[in-house]
Order: structure tokens, then C-alpha cells, then sequence
């Protein structure tokens, strides 16, 4: 994927030690990692929630990417409803920057994001012949790239929900225009930031942070959107609502029609009560959404055959 013209740079992902492969040490491992970051917040660290008692590889494995100032609680339990079903073991990852203090947010670059996107592939392998990857908003941004990439053909099956491919708000491009940056902190100020509605939304997402944490994630969302997308091989499925306030459905529907794989489903979700229309599904803004998103999902998989 060519990234010229953009503010990306190199796409070579930050470099990353690579998980063990004994699956008995991978808890291990990932709680030292993570425990090299201070200030998590409970229930955002990356993990593995295991089907069943062994350790041992199975047909399929889950891999959950959340969204920009999200983490794994945005749609949880989606994933691991999913997982059941398919008998599957899921790994939740953690973006650079995200489920910690606000500015930790501004010190993640693409490139740290793209690492994380790969080491969440690597363990998704070791956990199962087979991955499943679902994404909802940036981190379907970079399930885009990955699918673009010398790795796609690893990933067996993709889920996008709500993809980032560009914000509702046309006014979030300026960050990509000429002097945009110093634009958009003078018009933005400082910082940016709403007031969460309950304990679990405040857990779940960053709800401030510098506003040049938006630089990387629109210098990624104009790259991947701008790359040759009829590269992307892999099946998809990709849920967005009409109704969604923080990206654009025009965008998303744009960018599905450019992927190449041969077998790609959009389906506009109309059961969703969630407020905002973006995050459709999970125990926090929707939790009524969940079983008839996850019964879809795993049909789809399902007929995808071997």
C-alpha cells in the first residue's frame, strides 16, 4: 500500500517482540507486557479469553481491533458471543495510548498501531487455523491496511462495524490539508474531550485527550482510504448504521465498493438503539443489539465453508 502524499510515513510497523508460541505462556506474557503501562484502566489490557479449559489451538480463533479512544469494552460481549458459537478463543488487543490517561493518547503514531495490528494477527494464529478478525471504526481502519498488506491472506474472514473511512464532520479532514494541524488547534483548542453518560462509558473509552491524538488517526484513515483497496482479497462483512454521527456512511459505502475480495456483504442495521448510531452493539450502548448482530455474524462464517 502506497502511503505518498500522506502524513503516515513509513509502513513499516514499529518494531515488536514477537509473542512466544507455547500457547501456556502467552497470559504470561501479555501481562508483563502490559504491565509495563501505568495507569490502565480495569478491563481495557490486551487478553485472551479462552473457550473452554485447555490451551490448546482450535479451528477458529476471534480478534477483536477497537476504535480511536475506545478498547475492548466497546462492544463487548459481541466478540466472545461470537466465539462461543464457533467454539473459538478470543484475543482482545489494546491500541497504543488507549485505555489509559488522556495524554498517552497523543503519543501513539500509525506505525504503533500497525505493530499492535500485527501482533494481534500473530497471536490470532497461534490461537487458531483459522482467524476471524472483527473491528469496529479505526480499528476496521486498520484491519483495511492489514487486509491491504503482504498479511492479508492470514486473516481468514473480516468484520467490520462501523469502519472509519472518514468522519461525519467534514470538518475533521482539515487536519489533512495544508497547515491544517495548526488549524485545527486553533479552532479545536488545546484538547477535546465530551463527559461520559455512565461509570462503564468512562471505563470503556478515553473521554479526554489532546487534540493532536487526532492527527495520526486522520493521517491513517487518509492513507488507508487512499490506497489500492481491490488488494483487500479477504471476505468481509462490513455493519454500519445510515444514522451514524461520527463517521460518514457515504464514506463507508465508497470504500466497500473498492474492496477487492470476492465475497463482501454490507448490511445496514436497523435494530440498533444505540445513541449516535455508531457503536451498535454491546453491554453499554446497546445491549439488546448484541444477540441479533452476533447470530448474523456467525451465519455469515458459517457459510463461508472450508
Amino acid at each position: 500500500m502506497s502511503l505518498s502524499g500522506s502524513r503516515v510515513g513509513s509502513t513499516a510497523p514499529t518494531p515488536r517482540a514477537p509473542p512466544p508460541v507455547d500457547l501456556t505462556q502467552l497470559d504470561g506474557w501479555l501481562q508483563a507486557s502490559e504491565a509495563a503501562f501505568t495507569g490502565l484502566r480495569p478491563g481495557t489490557n490486551k487478553g485472551i479469553v479462552w473457550q473452554g479449559a485447555d490451551r490448546q489451538r482450535r479451528p477458529w480463533a476471534v480478534v477483536y481491533l477497537h476504535g480511536f479512544s475506545a478498547s475492548r469494552l466497546e462492544t463487548a460481549p459481541l466478540a466472545e458471543v461470537v466465539a462461543q458459537a464457533m467454539g473459538a478463543h478470543v484475543f482482545y488487543t489494546r491500541l497504543t495510548g488507549h485505555g489509559r490517561g488522556g495524554d498517552a493518547m497523543a503519543e501513539a503514531l500509525p506505525q504503533d498501531w500497525m505493530a499492535d495490528t500485527v501482533e494481534a494477527l500473530r497471536i490470532g494464529n497461534l490461537l487458531g487455523h483459522r482467524v476471524l478478525m472483527m473491528s469496529c471504526s479505526t480499528g476496521a481502519t486498520l484491519a483495511t491496511w492489514l487486509g491491504t498488506s503482504a498479511l492479508g491472506s492470514r486473516v481468514a474472514a473480516h468484520v467490520f462495524l462501523s469502519p472509519n473511512f472518514g468522519p461525519k464532520d467534514w470538518r475533521g479532514e482539515l487536519v489533512n490539508w495544508p497547515w491544517g494541524r495548526r488549524l485545527v488547534l486553533t479552532m479545536a483548542g488545546e484538547s477535546r474531550g465530551w463527559v461520559p453518560e455512565s461509570e462503564a462509558e468512562a471505563l470503556a473509552w478515553t473521554s479526554r485527550y489532546p487534540t493532536r491524538a487526532v492527527f495520526s488517526m486522520m493521517a491513517l484513515v487518509k492513507a488507508v482510504r487512499d490506497s489500492d483497496l481491490t488488494s483487500f482479497q479477504a471476505p468481509v462483512l462490513v455493519h454500519y448504521s445510515e444514522q451514524d454521527q461520527t463517521v460518514s456512511p457515504a464514506r463507508i459505502k465508497t470504500a466497500f465498493a473498492r474492496l477487492g475480495s470476492p465475497l463482501k456483504q454490507l448490511v445496514p442495521v436497523g435494530y440498533s438503539q444505540s445513541k449516535g448510531q455508531h457503536v451498535l452493539a454491546g453491554a453499554i450502548m446497546d445491549p439488546a443489539a448484541v444477540a441479533p448482530m452476533a447470530e448474523g455474524i456467525v451465519r455469515w462464517v458459517s457459510g463461508l465453508g472450508r
